[in-house]
């Protein structure tokens, strides 16, 4: 409900008996989105949206968004184009953020300037509103009526301690806006039915099938590690009794951290009336199991997953409906997505930034933390525990210190559980000799069920190809389905007890539930050889051997390059126990020493209000690369969906599982050979007639020119 200074319908100029905001072609005008409508409906729910956090200042900027379209010029272009709204072709959103100007709201004025094109950077802001000062005597003598600029702004939150917390809560403000704008406009274009999601069950309601399938879980024998899993979740429940803040989880891998980290955060949100839980995973690879197994335990529609990097940022109608606004009581996410949005300035990234506040946010395998970005990561997560009502929980089973004044869920898991979960020998090599690939894949061959970890992408395809032709590969050139295929496949085998080999990247590390009697680790950061030896013997059933071996090759430059090299130290130093839960924190303390953790200075450019500097110096993935359709399944029936009809949420969501992303030299050279296509210019897709530059085995793995299949050049 609005709650400030209203006023009736304006006295209008001769001219415009009306003003809209938005129209329909071929319609009458009585038909079309009257603007004060716009305004109050929009500023309604920005106000319960930033409720919060900044109800007032939500409603301010729903109010005064768009009311540069009391313009003249912008009534008469919307005669013409039903896309007025979207376009620059009449600048509306300047008028809004003068009104805010004037009112010494400026937060106000970046969030309005903004609400279309993305929020500017301080400097550029104030040039355009000095530029484009009389639109708004302009907008006055059109028609804008004086109720509309009488409103009284309010101070902002006393707890600003700094520059940079005014710039995220200006960033939440702005997601209250945008989706609220966004919404006010589908509903309009909808015909005033308001977009239907479907039954949200309530958390509670979650809670009880949650419970009921733990329930049925726990007849299961009762080996050792299942006792393990049975005091975690039992320490989950009850801290989930403690105060809101920050809490970490620290389980050896194979502890069930995923279901009782959900019971901690359905236990307490619901006893500290949060509205959601958030699990964010450091990778797409293991995402889509995850979200699996929530919805086989809480109900499709109870979870929403979103983390494709497919995320179109052109204003259009049908583009908005791509953008997700989390509006879900379970969202399963990865940290791309997460942090990248919090720190982004374009409407379609930040659209979901409200729905954080007073959540709980489970991250995942936390150690995956970019550390080039610790800092900037560590500014966000005090910010959202300290005043937006987050309660976050770090689980990983090599906890890295990431915050102060955090709790453990789990008491004393060195002394308690840490021992249970030695699982494995751990046979570090005898010197720095690296092993020749033709030898590694000799005594892999020795085994009848062995997995062998690498570096990189070619070296997991030259090892495989070297084992043999019945040797599984998995490697981040192949599509999450795909994958999930062949991870399928070799879970089989392993509980048919057939011969099974697999060679794969560090992408089977977080999260992806394997089980080998012999595990092989290219030589890497303490982490990840722990999260190896997470793969062998998971189960606790018999006896597992971790055989670390140096590769040939180096891990690719940053920070697991420099992770290789601290645990390499400690290794020469006699201090690289993996079994020793001191070794991590040494460890972790020696690369979080070493590394630069603000290496693009976004924290200054934070500081500073340069919104839109910031969204393109926090890049948690270097090179991500652009999205390219795998030829694989029923992709092309998917890909024609999208072709015809058009960018949509549920369709760009059914490509997910399909995408790869190639490096922008990859796909310059399969463009240039006439392999690649662009779709709706937001994906690449394989041309027919190319799709031998997908294996079955390899996925994107093809070797020297790229030529057609000659089946395809017969007419």
């Amino acid at each position: 409900m609005l709650t400030g200074k209203m006023g009736g319908p304006s006295s209008q100029p001769a001219s415009f008996l009306a003003h809209y905001a938005h129209s329909l072609a071929g319609r009458p005008k009585g038909e079309w989105h009257k603007l004060e409508e716009h305004l109050t409906q929009t500023a309604a729910l920005a106000e319960s949206f930033a409720s919060p956090f900044a109800s007032e200042w939500g409603r301010l900027a729903g109010l005064w968004h768009d009311a540069g379209k009391f313009q003249r010029s912008f009534q008469i272009r919307i005669d013409k184009d039903d896309e007025a709204h979207t376009n620059a072709k009449v600048d509306h959103s300047s008028v809004g953020a003068l009104i805010a100007k004037g009112h010494r709201a400026r937060p106000l004025s970046f969030v309005i300037a903004g609400h279309h094109g993305g929020m500017p950077n301080a400097d550029d802001l104030v040039a355009r509103l000095n530029e484009r000062a009389d639109l708004l005597p302009e907008t006055r003598r059109d028609g804008l009526p004086p109720w509309i600029e009488e409103q009284a702004a309010p101070n902002p939150p006393g707890w600003f301690t700094d520059q940079s917390q005014f710039s995220l809560w200006t960033r939440l403000l702005f997601s209250a806006l945008v989706d609220a704008d966004f919404l006010d406009t589908e509903k309009f274009y909808a015909h005033g039915i308001e977009r239907d999601l479907g039954r949200q069950p309530a958390l509670i309601e979650l809670k009880a099938r949650l419970d009921d399938y733990l329930e049925r879980k726990s007849t299961v024998e009762p080996t050792t590690m299942n006792q393990m899993r049975g005091r975690v979740l039992a320490a989950c429940r009850i801290n989930a009794e403690l105060a809101p803040g920050v809490f970490t989880l620290t389980v050896p891998t194979g502890g069930g951290k995923t279901l009782s980290s959900l019971t901690f955060a359905l236990d307490h949100a619901i006893k500290h009336r949060l509205r959601r839980v958030i699990v964010v995973i450091p990778f797409t690879t293991i995402i889509d199991q995850t979200a699996n197994v929530f919805r086989e335990v809480l109900g499709n529609e109870a979870v929403l997953e979103h983390h494709t990097n497919i995320d179109p940022d052109k204003e259009t109608t049908v583009n908005r409906l791509a953008s997700e606004n989390w509006d879900a009581p379970v969202v399963v996410t990865t940290n791309v997505q997460f942090f990248e949005s919090l720190y982004a300035n374009h409407p379609s990234r930040c659209r979901k930034l409200h729905r954080i506040a007073n959540s709980v946010v489970i991250f995942d395998e936390v150690q995956t933390f970019p550390v080039h970005l610790l800092a900037p990561v560590k500014h966000v997560l005090r910010a959202l525990t300290g005043h937006y009502g987050v309660t976050a929980l770090l689980c990983t089973a090599t906890q890295p210190t990431i915050l102060e004044n955090t709790r453990e869920i789990v008491p004393e898991p060195a002394k308690e559980f840490f021992a249970v979960a030695n699982r494995c020998d751990v046979l570090m090599p005898e010197d720095d000799t690296p092993i020749a690939w033709e030898a590694l894949a000799a005594e892999l061959k020795e085994h009848a069920q062995a997995l062998a970890i690498v570096h990189r992408r070619d070296d997991a395809q030259r090892l495989a190809e070297l084992v043999g032709s019945n040797c599984f590969h998995l490697s981040a050139r192949m599509c999450a389905k795909h994958r999930t295929k062949v991870l399928a496949t070799v879970k089989q085998q392993l509980i048919d007890r057939a011969t099974c080999q697999l060679v794969a990247t560090q992408l089977v590390e977080a999260g992806v539930d394997i089980d080998f009697p012999e595990v092989y680790r290219a030589f890497a950061g303490a982490d990840s050889l722990a999260q190896a030896a997470g793969r062998c013997n998971r189960e606790g059933r018999g006896s597992g051997r971790l055989h670390v071996f140096m590769a040939s090759t180096k891990p690719p430059r940053g920070i697991l390059r420099t992770a290789q090299e601290e645990a390499r130290t400690m290794w020469k130093l006699g201090r690289l126990d993996l079994k020793n839960p001191a070794t991590f924190v040494e460890y972790f303390t020696r690369l979080y020493g070493r590394a630069e953790q603000d290496s693009r200075s976004v924290m200054a450019a934070e500081r500073e209000q340069r919104f839109k500097d910031v969204a393109e110096q926090f890049k948690m993935i270097e090179e991500a690369g652009q999205p390219v359709v795998a030829p694989f399944g029923d992709w092309q029936q998917r890909v024609e969906d999208v072709r015809e009809a058009g960018v949509s949420r549920d369709r760009m969501r059914r490509l997910q599982p399909f995408i790869v992303n190639l490096y922008p030299q990859e796909i310059a050279i399969l463009f240039k050979a006439g392999a690649l296509e662009r779709i709706q210019e937001t994906f690449w897709s394989v041309v027919p007639g190319f799709n031998h530059i997908y294996s079955e085995r390899w996925g994107f793995g093809w070797q020297g020119p790229v030529y057609a299949e000659p089946e395809s050049l017969i007419a």
